[in-house]
């Protein structure tokens, strides 16, 4: 029995969805730039990697851009919280992170990011899907569709992790939903109203601005009645609606009506209100407005008259509802704050941009006739200019805008020149960057260019695919082609795979960082918590680490730190207290006090003399530096070092005068004074050992001595583990330093042998350098204690039981 005709349209209908889903996602991914470009995006991608992996809101890979106010005691991270109350986008964004993480060589920012390519895409197919529930055809719903795909605001947000996006697609959906239930039974149409209200109330649960179109969609969701559509009352509907436009003129240009709505809005100050700024901005500016950045909406104007002329008020009721609630609704109550951040301009209008596409239909089915010549090439011009403004936004980070501005800008992305001039307008400046600066997509950062060609062809095929189903809808290939849209997810994975370990803005390359990774992912436990000194690198952690252990905090770069050995480090300071900043210090102590290790991942060394090592001196001072993992791909500026924090170690700043107190001389002026191990005299195999070595020098030293040490037995003098090597103090105290008679703490933690057997063992200390001449090692001889035959190693009169 052959299908009936409506369900064929539907069939037919749904091969057109799904290829025109895919061919825009094509189509932004040929521009795929996978760069965090705010610091709200950045926070969104670490609220879904915090809740995916451990559950909980904590800001610890953003903890550097946004430090909490306060850290409270009974907290277990010094961490604060994502405060965002909607988040239905990051909750449907985790797939992709788990994706990324089962899946091998996907990058989690590379996966994540296509979030939004997946909404705007899913946008632009549901627009084709609402025009043909309006009943106009496949050719005007496709062209409306793919016209705002690539000539509006939804590709520049589509390389974004910003709400707006998703709150467009919920309210188009809303729509959607309503329409398909209209001249239906009571019952379907009810279900249409409920199923719209879901609609917005996911709306809402992503950004609660949705609730501006309430009013929009209630206008859309009216009965039909013979009495609203008789000629009186489209005359009163079209005065109402020009005497609202009159009245929005003059909230924008008049003071007066500033004035009343200061009545209305006590804690608004008409004087000082960016309130009618804001809504000329949003709506009239030339380089900031809605019609501005989507040039392609100027039709919906042309549309919206000719709604009125054919009778059809419902929807322009609709689009003028949702325009005026969403632009009031943003200038109000944002004050300075309304442009919306680093972000392509008007943000927060982004979500009405599908609905108003919907009244340029009427334009583009005048075009598509024999009398639209002009109408065609009105609509070529606006969907050109449109898709130069669109690629001139994802071309380069919006930072690069603010960075060409003229001095007198100040740097800020709202400065009103360049919302008003020409010669600033973003499309404008970020082209003229293009010779000095590149093109930021991430196939030509990473060299991947089979990435552009593979999808330059698959565009071109699936758009072939289109017009194929369109002129010839009953043959075969018509009815096999969106089996075209399946290979969308295959190409997306090899090209993913491809960039893997070859995207410089994640530093990718480094294979010391994959080394430092994949150790970590093999040795760290459940609560172990990596370090950052500052973001050079959390780039990359944030993009490949996979697994919850270790949980990375990224801190905040330490005023003492110079940024290279030509710019010098903001603050110049002895008193370690004055390195950081007041959180740091805080978090520092709090992570100690609640872990007993802590893993740094740092990016200088000690033969960058200009390298001051804040977090290394202050771990060295206040607790027990314990090694330096030894990586496959050795690289100076990535170093993993682990510290023990199972004890504080002894106040430097204090005159304690150590628990066991020694008489070994190391040479003639070097003495071992005493001696503190917190952990005590009894271990297990396995254990971390600490102690702290209280020096002191009688004069000053020539020379800069290692301090080695061991933990050996007794009986046969045989070595079962050797601490790590070092200067005092890490290396930060070189002997060479010190002043005389004044006492030097060394704090120092090695981990025994699993194996190790039960008995009691030895500390050993060696205190060497090496000769200049042949690099030999010269060992200073050891008096006024035990010591080996030779009288170089000092035996520490204490011994450890190993149970």
């Amino acid at each position: 029995m052959p299908l009936p005709a409506t369900t064929l349209a539907k069939f037919h209908q749904l091969r057109l969805f799904l290829l025109i889903v895919a061919l825009m996602s094509s189509v932004y991914l040929l521009t795929y730039r996978a760069r965090i470009e705010s610091g709200d995006t950045l926070r969104a991608l670490d609220a879904v990697t915090s809740q995916s992996r451990y559950g909980d809101w904590l800001m610890d890979e953003s903890a550097w851009f946004k430090p909490p106010l306060r850290i409270r005691q009974w907290s277990g991270l010094p961490l604060g919280g994502y405060d965002v109350e909607q988040r239905l986008n990051i909750h449907l964004a985790i797939p992709l992170l788990k994706l990324a993480e089962r899946l091998p060589r996907l990058g989690n920012i590379h996966t994540v990011w296509l979030f939004n390519i997946i909404v705007a895409s899913m946008t632009v197919g549901l627009l084709y899907l609402c025009l043909r529930a309006m009943t106009y055809s496949d050719k005007v719903s496709i062209g409306v569709a793919l016209g705002a795909g690539i000539s509006s605001n939804l590709w520049a947000y589509s390389q974004t992790m910003f709400r707006e996006p998703l709150v467009g697609f919920f309210l188009l959906l809303a729509l959607y939903l309503v329409r398909l239930s209209m001249r239906r039974s009571i019952l379907l149409r009810l279900a249409g109203i409920v199923a719209g209200l879901l609609a917005l109330y996911l709306a809402t649960e992503t950004k609660y601005s949705a609730l501006a179109a309430l009013p929009a969609l209630a206008a859309f969701a009216l009965p039909s009645h013979r009495r609203l559509e008789s000629a009186a009352m489209r005359r009163l509907s079209s005065a109402a609606l020009a005497l609202q436009v009159l009245l929005l003129l003059g909230l924008m240009f008049l003071q007066p009506l500033s004035q009343l709505i200061h009545s209305f809005y006590p804690d608004l100050d008409p004087a000082d209100s960016y309130f009618s700024y804001a809504l000329r901005i949003f709506l009239l500016s030339p380089g900031g407005s809605l019609w501005a950045t989507s040039p392609l909406v100027l039709l919906s104007v042309a549309g919206a008259v000719a709604l009125l002329r054919q009778g059809k008020h419902r929807l322009v009721w609709t689009v003028w509802l949702l325009t005026i609630g969403y632009s009031l609704g943003h200038a109000l109550p944002t004050g300075e704050h309304w442009f919306g951040g680093l972000s392509w301009p008007p943000r927060f209008l982004v979500p009405i941009l599908p609905i108003l596409m919907l009244a340029s239909a009427p334009i583009l089915q005048i075009a598509a006739s024999r009398r639209g010549k002009w109408s065609r090439l009105l609509l070529v011009a606006l969907i050109s200019y449109g898709i130069w403004i669109q690629f001139s936004a994802v071309s380069l980070s919006l930072a690069h805008y603010t960075d060409t501005l003229p001095p007198e800008s100040g740097g800020i992305s709202e400065w009103e020149p360049g919302l008003t001039q020409p010669r600033y307008f973003r499309w404008v400046i970020l082209p003229g960057r293009w010779a000095d600066l590149g093109i930021d997509f991430v196939w030509i950062r990473a060299g991947a260019f089979w990435w552009a060609i593979g999808y330059a062809l698959f565009s071109l095929l699936l758009a072939h695919a289109i017009m194929t189903v369109l002129r010839h809808p009953g043959r075969r290939y018509a009815r096999l082609a969106p089996l075209l849209a399946l290979l969308a997810l295959p190409l997306l994975i090899l090209n993913l795979g491809s960039i893997y370990d070859r995207d410089p803005l994640t530093r990718s390359q480094s294979p010391a960082l994959h080394d430092a990774l994949d150790y970590l992912a093999g040795d760290a436990r459940a609560g172990d918590i990596l370090l950052l000194p500052n973001n050079l690198y959390s780039g990359f952690v944030l993009n490949h680490l996979d697994s919850p252990r270790p949980r990375p905090i990224v801190m905040p770069e330490a005023p003492a730190q110079a940024a290279s050995d030509k710019q010098p480090a903001e603050v110049t300071s002895n008193n370690p207290n004055d390195w950081f900043d007041l959180f740091t210090v805080r978090a520092l102590h709090h992570l100690a006090g609640k872990h007993d290790r802590l893993f740094l991942l740092a990016n200088t060394n000690a033969f960058m003399p200009w390298s001051f090592r804040p977090y290394e001196r202050y771990l060295a001072l206040h607790y027990y530096p314990l090694r330096e993992v030894a990586l496959d791909h050795p690289d100076d500026t990535v170093r993993l070092l682990e510290y023990s924090t199972r004890f504080a170690a002894p106040n430097p700043m204090s005159i304690y005068a150590a628990e066991v107190m020694t008489d070994l001389v190391f040479g003639d002026t070097l003495r071992l004074r005493g001696f503190v191990m917190p952990g005590g005299d009894v271990y297990l195999a396995g254990d971390t050992l600490e102690i702290s070595l209280l020096w002191q020098s009688d004069q000053t030293l020539a020379h800069n001595y290692t301090i080695a040490w061991f933990i050996a037995q007794p009986e046969t003098g045989q070595v079962v583990v050797q601490g790590q090597d070092s200067a005092p103090q890490d290396g930060f105290a070189p002997t060479s330093t010190w002043a005389a008679n004044l006492p030097v703490w060394d704090n120092r933690a090695l981990r025994l042998p699993s194996n190790l057997p039960p008995g009691n063992y030895e500390v050993w200390i060696v205190v060497y350098r090496h000769d200049p001449t042949n690099g030999d090692i010269l060992r200073l001889p050891v008096t006024g204690g035990a010591a080996d035959n030779d009288n170089t190693i000092g035996r520490l009169p204490l011994n450890i039981t190993v149970e």
